[in-house]
């Protein structure tokens, strides 16, 4: 199973905004998380088009994914 970090933000247009990182540290508080994701909305450095991709804070998760490879062609 493939653990992910689900950040999501809401952008300055109000539409939603995942950012996902692979192999997360697993051992996060939702302080420390919450704490992280206010200084990436802050330091505003995910910007398209004038329209700020990580305005505010919605929350984040753990996901989990099971991947059953059927074959594959190399």
């Amino acid at each position: 199973m493939a653990k992910v970090l689900e950040l999501r933000f809401n952008t300055s247009l109000g539409k939603s905004k995942t950012m996902s990182v692979k192999d997360p540290l697993l051992t996060l508080t939702a302080e420390n998380a919450k704490l992280a994701m206010e200084s990436i909305s802050a330091l505003k450095l995910f910007q398209s088009e004038g329209v700020d991709l990580c305005a505010s804070v919605v929350g984040a998760r753990y996901t989990e994914r099971i991947e059953t490879e059927i074959f594959e062609v190399i």
